[in-house]
């Protein structure tokens, strides 16, 4: 079930009056969030019911049988979790990745093995949940959260509509507790809500299915393309993703406020950065901070000299590019990312003068988004030898050739404008002015874009596919 579509709008109001009218039963409401969210999962496919059950008993089973003391009793159970769970990411989204690998190693020394392909279907949102279980399980070995023997809220930490598919990931610390408290409704969180979901729609539906259709007009064949299409549609691509996967943040956070839930931000307005370190403090920020948490630290992080910090660094960007997908380009698009960041360890720390960027720090922002946008034509690419052909147009390709899809500005620039206008709020419509005419306006002026622009389009979340 995808959040744009009339069946989530039927969806989303269901279980928003359902959840309402239990707001005295904190067990039976639970009960019915967990439900709500197996059936949104299991809308794309029920047979993958199973895995997320499964993530989910072992997980909090295996909490269950620490002793919260770190001996070797509770390396082993988390060892044993978090083996498994990597385990059943692995073999889903890695074996055939790793398979193609292998073969091709082989053929280089003259050998040709006939080894089968494998038909693995991945399962939606596999990457998120898994990550949300290791979590868990690892801050119950830390002790920095009490393991839950209420087995409903836990299955619902893990299987949470609004942000299982594409997250934000989830620390147990910030969660889980909100499943164990009744709450009260809150209009004014309520309101909230409604319009972050709105702004996360017209995001997705408007901005990035917009210029989806010039990007892969434009990438899927390169070598008939000039230099400027090229860059043009790095820049598009860029917008795009962000878009799309910042709209689905919004949408799933502002459909979790319906509940009086509160996740995680999880875009920050990175095209405001003033340099790359800044961008990745501001990207995904559930993702970086899981990596920060787990990886980062775990192996030294910054007190080890700068030189460990640097292979730490690249470490974290090479497996957080294997996160995004099986393919050597996601790997490269990491190693890249990670290199960009290499010359903030060795420069003085400063901290920039203000929060957010001024007017003045505009051109530091446009570098700081043309270099993020080149470098994620890696992650864009279908694989190295396409990768390869978008190089090679963009750096032996014709200035002579305009490209196609400049249309795209007439609603890129009203949204960066937009975006650089809220940009001290959470999301832009987080506050609006106080005349009813104008907050209605915007909301039916936005709703009217939404409804032309999705004529005719079905376009699925970026997102969705890791």
């Amino acid at each position: 079930m995808q959040f744009d579509t009339y069946t989530y709008a039927l969806f989303l109001p269901m279980v928003f009056v359902a959840y309402w009218l239990l707001r005295d039963r904190l067990r039976w409401q639970n009960m019915m969030l967990l439900c709500a969210s197996y059936l949104f999962y299991g809308w794309w496919d029920w047979r993958m019911l199973g895995l997320i059950v499964l993530t989910s008993a072992t997980t909090w089973g295996s909490a269950l049988m620490m002793r919260g003391d770190r001996s070797r009793h509770d390396r082993l159970w988390a060892g044993a979790n978090v083996v498994l769970n990597m385990g059943i990411l692995a073999a889903f989204k890695y074996l055939n990745f790793m398979r193609d690998s292998l073969v091709h190693l082989f053929n280089l020394f003259g050998f040709s093995p006939d080894w089968p392909t494998l038909n693995i279907l991945l399962p939606v949102g596999i990457s998120f949940y898994t990550f949300q279980a290791i979590s868990y399980t690892i801050d119950v070995y830390r002790g920095d959260v009490r393991p839950t023997r209420d087995v409903v809220a836990f299955g619902v930490f893990i299987a949470f509509f609004p942000q299982l598919v594409a997250g934000p990931i989830e620390r147990a610390s910030n969660l889980l507790p909100q499943f164990l408290q009744r709450k009260r409704f809150d209009y004014d969180t309520a309101v909230t809500g409604m319009r972050q979901l709105l702004w996360g729609l017209s995001k997705k539906v408007i901005v990035a299915d917009g210029v989806g259709y010039h990007v892969d007009r434009l990438l899927d064949n390169p070598c008939g393309q000039g230099a400027p299409a090229m860059l043009w549609a790095a820049m598009l691509f860029a917008v795009q993703i962000y878009a799309d996967f910042s709209g689905y943040s919004d949408i799933a956070i502002g459909s979790a406020r319906l509940l009086n839930i509160r996740l995680q931000p999880n875009f920050n307005y990175p095209f405001f950065s003033r340099n790359m370190k800044e961008l990745w403090q501001r990207w995904h920020i559930s993702l970086m901070t899981w990596f920060r948490s787990y990886v980062y630290f775990p192996l030294g992080g910054s007190r080890r000299g700068r030189w460990r910090t640097c292979v730490n660094t690249m470490v974290v960007f090479a497996l957080s590019g294997l996160w995004h997908g099986a393919d050597w380009t996601f790997v490269l698009w990491g190693i890249i990312n990670g290199l960009l960041l290499l010359p903030f360890v060795f420069l003085p720390r400063r901290r920039p003068a203000t929060a957010v960027a001024t007017w003045r720090e505009l051109p530091q922002c446009l570098l700081t988004f043309v270099t993020f946008a080149l470098v994620f034509l890696a992650f864009r690419a279908t694989g190295i030898g396409h990768l390869g052909q978008i190089v090679n147009t963009l750096l032996h390709g014709s200035w002579q050739v305009l490209p196609a899809g400049m249309t795209s500005v007439w609603f890129i620039v009203p949204f960066f404008v937009i975006e650089w206008l809220g940009r001290h709020q959470e999301f832009p419509l987080q506050r609006l002015p106080g005349s009813v005419v104008v907050r209605w306006g915007i909301y039916w002026g936005l709703l009217l874009c939404i409804a032309v622009a999705s004529l005719g389009r079905t376009t699925q979340f970026i997102y969705f596919q890791f």
